[in-house]
């Protein structure tokens, strides 16, 4: 039998979880966070909560 698809699946699996790991637009992965710099108005872009200790946005997962 030929088992390609079954291959083409697993592949296709793991590229699906290697990418799920990456950071929306605009954060950039600093750590385990997924970080965007403020903004000069002070509001963190939607879906991030402004985390003082970085003094930077962290995106909420």
């Amino acid at each position: 039998m030929n088992f390609s698809w079954l291959a083409v699946f697993i592949f296709s699996m793991i590229f699906a979880a290697v990418a799920a790991v990456h950071c929306p637009a605009p954060f950039k992965s600093e750590g385990h966070d997924c970080t965007a710099k403020r903004t000069i108005r002070g509001e963190c872009p939607q879906g991030s909560q402004y985390k003082a200790s970085i003094n930077k946005c962290v995106y909420k997962h």
